[in-house]
């Protein structure tokens, strides 16, 4: 338990810290960012599970918002509820075994989708979505770096020994979750 705490932990440092620095990176459509902090989050959608993956999702949205000082702004609800939805997406279909590329371009999807359904409830009409091409050709763009980004962090963590964060029992299928041990146990 402590080291699957630990282990959030440093993921949700991660992705926060890349929140806030993609904040910093001009965007073509109002509240919107290019979100490569869902990288982490696709990274334990598809490797750790869907519980994890909420946890994450939410933690680093609130705390790259309170770091950039947009809490409870437009932008922060647009992103926490994006963010939310397309763990949400991303886990459900890592059981069915699709790879980072077709779970990220998924959540992109839903992100992009729920964002709109936000910004519309906020504006109070739906002229939010004449954006939708504009946002999904952009989710295009950062749902293929993300899935190549989370794919190098699972190489990363198995050339560097995770199996610290995870118990040596042997994985019995490939469920998220499972993956990750049997990748592990695998790379010994």
């Amino acid at each position: 338990m402590v080291k699957r705490i630990a282990l959030l932990s440093v993921l949700t440092a991660l992705s926060s810290v890349l929140y806030t620095a993609e904040n910093l990176l001009p965007f073509p459509v109002p509240f919107g960012r290019w979100g490569f902090s869902n990288s982490v989050v696709l990274f334990i959608a598809s490797e750790i599970g869907f519980a994890d993956a909420l946890i994450v999702s939410s933690a680093k949205s609130i705390i790259g918002a309170l770091f950039s000082g947009r809490f409870l702004s437009p932008s922060f609800l647009t992103g926490f509820f994006g963010a939310i939805s397309a763990a949400t997406i991303e886990s459900l279909l890592a059981r069915f075994g699709f790879g980072y590329l077709g779970l990220s371009l998924s959540g992109a999807s839903m992100n992009n989708f729920v964002q709109l359904i936000v910004i519309s409830f906020i504006l109070e009409n739906t002229k939010a979505f004449s954006l939708l091409p504009v946002m999904m050709n952009l989710g295009l763009i950062s749902a293929t770096a993300n899935a190549f980004i989370a794919s190098k962090m699972g190489g990363i963590l198995f050339e560097n020994r995770a199996s610290f964060f995870f118990t040596e029992e042997t994985a019995v299928d490939e469920t998220p979750g499972n993956r990750l041990r049997n990748r592990i146990s695998q790379h010994r």
